[in-house]
């Protein structure tokens, strides 16, 4: 029985390394039948693995929900105010030159603040934060692209081992996003 322990831990440690079967298909196989031959004991080692695995697995979820959730807060807190408050700018520099802010200057939501002549043909965005501000676009467009491709998530759940964890995926990449809610 040693050997086939061995052989046993060898198997269950190449699906664990490679991820080749849920934790849960792997006990039902190996407990399929009475005859098996194989005890708690000898999967305890593997079962324990995976539960410390999917609790960290969860613990980190959580503290990402967490983070976006105090994210999304402070993003909706600062919309409340851009849309009630006014927005006091009290900069006295040009964010591109430096130098005292004159006649004519234009003054960005970010707090930003420009000579016009500085600006140029720029347009309406910020120069400072245009790059943060067009990889955020882009993330929204990639959103927007997959949340309309339907085809792809079903061939990925018919093929999947695991379904759950592909709805679980595409629920994660927010495919409501793009719904319009009305305001009453």
């Amino acid at each position: 029985l040693g050997d086939n322990e061995r052989l046993l831990s060898e198997c269950l440690a190449t699906i664990e390394k490679h991820n080749l079967m849920s934790p849960l298909r792997v006990l039902q196989a190996l407990g399929g039948s009475d005859r098996s031959g194989v005890t708690l004991g000898m999967v305890r080692g593997y079962i324990m693995r995976q539960i410390e695995a999917s609790t960290k697995r969860i613990q980190d979820n959580e503290k990402t929900i967490s983070s976006y959730a105090d994210k999304y807060t402070a993003h909706h807190d600062n919309m409340d105010a851009l849309k009630t408050k006014p927005v006091v700018f009290q900069s006295t520099k040009c964010t591109s030159c430096m130098a005292p802010l004159d006649l004519p200057s234009v003054h960005f939501l970010c707090k930003h603040s420009y000579h016009q002549r500085c600006l140029g043909d720029i347009g309406d965005s910020c120069p400072k934060c245009q790059v943060e501000n067009q990889a955020l676009e882009d993330q929204r467009r990639r959103q927007e692209l997959a949340a309309r491709q339907h085809d792809a998530f079903f061939n990925k759940l018919q093929t999947a081992d695991d379904g759950f964890e592909v709805v679980a995926s595409w629920f994660s990449k927010n495919p409501f996003a793009f719904t319009r809610l009305v305001d009453q």
